[in-house]
């Protein structure tokens, strides 16, 4: 006997991103072997393709609120992917897969290998809190580069 299970039908792309929530918030989804997460920007500005999101302490909209990491060692909830998810905005969040990063301004470089959310969202060298990833070559300041990211 065989069990099989019917996963919920999302209408919605991970590059949607909405003034009002479409998806419970928390709600998780794979799409093409990529894992995602709906999550609220509270924070007081957009958040950018290609940075990290954190959760603050203040949180008004629960556990699945984030914003731009300001201060490195934030909890990091996932990576923008594919479109800017502007203040009190709601879209996906990337939480294992690869993404496009810039590093943090006041890196000269970075080596390949483990790094954690700098200022600004931006990887920076992991020295406080955990790493989300690995970047695959090293990135040069001013420059861009591919983070494998896995968050949880």
């Amino acid at each position: 006997m065989s069990v099989e299970s019917i996963a919920p039908v999302l209408f919605e792309s991970v590059s949607a991103v909405t003034a009002t929530p479409s998806v419970e918030l928390g709600t998780e989804r794979v799409v093409a072997g990529e894992k995602y997460i709906y999550v609220h920007n509270c924070g007081t500005g957009s958040t950018g393709v290609g940075v990290g999101l954190i959760r603050p302490a203040s949180a008004f909209a629960g556990l699945y609120s984030c914003s731009v990491s300001s201060a490195s060692g934030d909890m990091v909830v996932g990576f923008v992917k594919h479109a800017t998810i502007p203040t009190l905005n709601y879209g996906w969040a990337l939480t294992d897969g690869a993404v496009t990063v810039a590093i943090s301004s006041s890196a000269s470089s970075l080596a390949a290998g483990p790094v954690g959310v700098g200022a600004n969202g931006a990887v920076a060298t992991h020295t406080i809190g955990y790493a989300v990833g690995q970047i695959t070559t090293a990135i040069v300041s001013g420059n861009s580069g591919l983070l494998r990211v896995k968050i949880g």
